[in-house]
């Protein structure tokens, strides 16, 4: 049986070519596995990658392979540690680290891939055992592609996810999928892996916080069971809790809700079951117990609620799309940050461009597609400039007067170069710059905020918002704020938001 995996073709022209010797290889990875790192990691990959492209016999190839997986596995933590939390987009060290920890993780993959496609081919096989084992790494090894791509915020590798659907529906197709690891009777299958792959890239990883990524990984090792995969159409394929697996397609799983079609036989990933387990979980958490596995204990209660809540909607009850994205080719300055949305939103256009002496950086940006509710953007400046996921952007669109407020949802980082492509969710088309204090207070200094005007143009008005510094006031305190020349007082009943250095609350106009 041909996979049609994809992996490098066998070379002859090698102006050196690699060691093949399993000695010398295990002394030299014994070596480099000392290094820095990100050294470490460029170097083991670049020698797995020349062994990928020489032809080797079998068992020669599977015991080098083994060798070098081996040597990989102690390096992932400490590169993780050197780029997952790196400001972003990732620059110098940090982004090194994140090309070595990919490239090595790809050329495992490539490895793998290779020698499983050789052993199906195989008109007479080693037995199922062989095969089982190669289907185990060749999906671990795709898996940590998937990771390390998430964690540094890069995007996936061509042909990372058509191969790991192929490798699946093959395990299934020799009933492989559901065969535990030798002398681990209770360990994961294949299966498991591939659930916890088709999970996370569900979660919206790009639009996660780096220590949200980890803990969704650590939450998916112990809950992802209660997922099921099935060939057979639900009699709601429309339905919520379900999600539709592109087999023979080079993109990740999407939710049933969100529409789209594709040709070809596909999957159905059905998260009923886990759906129930995050609500329970979260009533536990809202009610004060303790956070599930995989959570920190240690995190604000808030930010455990919060994430419980993200990953509920993601898996389960993800909003359906309501508009199709238009591409463009626009340009527009953004700033980012509350102060910048403040400074921005009390100043003419010239003097928003320009920016702050003592605020980040404006930073010009392309549009790549846009909705009525945000846009795809990518940094096209030549120093741009760094970003959060959660942050304001003020933003000022070429040939569109006055400002916008939009939250950054997600971003990745370009494939090559130093910038982002970041996704923005449209907040206010009109933002007002206003300062504020507690009505009760005699003696604090007002501080600034960001008034956002309801739309009553709709039959549904929406209400008015205002974004404040983060810890400033809290729900259902009474404040007065200073704007169009005169002292409005508010209440502000209900939070909206939560970013890294803001809090939106809605508020109801009393003076």
């Amino acid at each position: 049986m041909k996979l049609g995996l994809t992996f490098p073709s066998v070379e002859t022209d090698f102006d050196r070519k690699p060691e093949t010797r399993p000695a010398r290889v295990a002394t030299w990875l014994e070596h480099a596995g000392k290094r820095e790192p990100a050294t470490a990691a460029r170097l083991i990959g670049d020698a797995l990658a020349a062994i990928n492209r020489v032809a080797l016999g079998d068992s020669r190839r599977h015991e080098l392979v083994a060798q070098y997986w081996k040597a990989s596995q102690p390096l992932w933590s400490p590169l993780v540690r050197e780029f997952s939390r790196a400001p972003q987009p990732l620059r110098g060290d940090a982004q090194d680290a994140a090309r070595a920890a990919v490239t090595l993780a790809v050329e495992l993959s490539n490895a793998y891939k290779r020698m499983l496609e050789a052993e199906a081919a195989k008109r007479i096989a080693f037995g199922a055992r062989l095969t089982a084992s190669l289907v185990r790494r060749s999906l671990q090894a795709g898996s940590r592609v998937l990771t390390n791509s998430y964690l540094s915020y890069s995007p996936v590798p061509p042909q990372t996810w058509h191969d790991l659907h192929a490798i699946y529906v093959f395990a299934r197709s020799r009933n492989l999928h559901r065969t535990p690891r030798e002398n681990e009777a209770s360990g994961s299958t294949p299966e498991d892996i591939y659930i916890q792959s088709l999970l996370l890239a569900l979660a919206n990883p790009y639009g996660l916080f780096p220590g949200q990524i980890d803990i969704a990984i650590r939450y998916l090792a112990q809950y992802s069971h209660a997922a099921k995969l099935t060939d057979v159409a639900p009699v709601h394929r429309m339905a919520k809790a379900v999600a539709i697996v592109p087999v023979g397609h080079d993109f990740p799983p999407f939710s049933a809700n969100k529409g789209g079609s594709v040709n070809g036989s596909k999957l159905f990933l059905l998260t009923f079951d886990l759906a129930f387990t995050l609500q329970e979980q979260l009533r536990s958490v809202e009610s004060g117990g303790p956070a599930p596995t995989g959570f920190r204990a240690e995190a604000p209660h808030r930010g455990n609620v919060a994430l419980l809540r993200r990953l509920l909607r993601q898996w389960a009850i993800p909003p359906a799309r309501q508009f199709s994205r238009l591409p463009s080719r626009g340009r527009v300055i953004a700033l980012a940050g509350f102060l910048n949305a403040w400074h921005g939103s009390r100043t003419d256009d010239t003097r928003m461009i320009a920016g702050h002496p003592d605020l980040p950086p404006p930073t010009t940006c392309q549009i790549l597609n846009q909705t009525p509710g945000g846009y795809a953007l990518r940094q096209i400046a030549a120093t741009p400039s760094s970003l959060r996921i959660g942050d304001l952007i003020t933003l000022r669109v070429e040939g569109k007067p006055g400002l916008q407020l939009a939250i950054l949802r997600w971003f990745r980082n370009a494939p090559t170069g130093t910038a982002l492509e970041f996704g923005c969710e449209l907040v206010s088309d009109s933002p007002r710059s206003a300062t504020a204090a507690a009505e009760d207070a005699l003696d604090h200094l007002p501080t600034p905020v960001v008034v956002l005007p309801g739309d009553r143009d709709n039959d549904d008005v929406a209400p008015d918002q205002v974004a404040v510094p983060s810890g400033t006031f809290g729900i259902e305190q009474a404040i007065g704020m200073w704007r169009d020349k005169g002292k409005h007082v508010a209440v502000l009943t209900k939070v909206v938001e939560h970013g890294p250095d803001y809090e939106i609350y809605e508020f109801a106009a009393v003076g």
